[in-house]
């Protein structure tokens, strides 16, 4: 008798889960954000070679004044 109850589920198509689109817009606004990641990662570069080069000079002007003048 409980096999009434029971359903075949084999004969329904499987749910298959299609990816979203990209849309050409979507890849245009990557490529400039792409774009724009790569021109603050360098400018980041930049002011922290500054920066290091600036403690480096005031090291050794530190060090020059504290050192005795013979």
């Amino acid at each position: 008798m409980k096999d009434n109850n029971v359903v075949d589920l084999s004969t329904k198509a499987p749910h298959t889960h299609q990816p979203p689109v990209t849309d050409f817009w979507f890849a245009q606004v990557e490529v400039r954000l792409g774009r724009i990641e790569r021109i603050i990662k360098r400018l980041e570069w930049q002011i922290w070679m500054l920066v290091c080069g600036a403690g480096a000079l005031l090291f050794l002007e530190l060090i020059q004044r504290l050192a005795p003048q013979s």
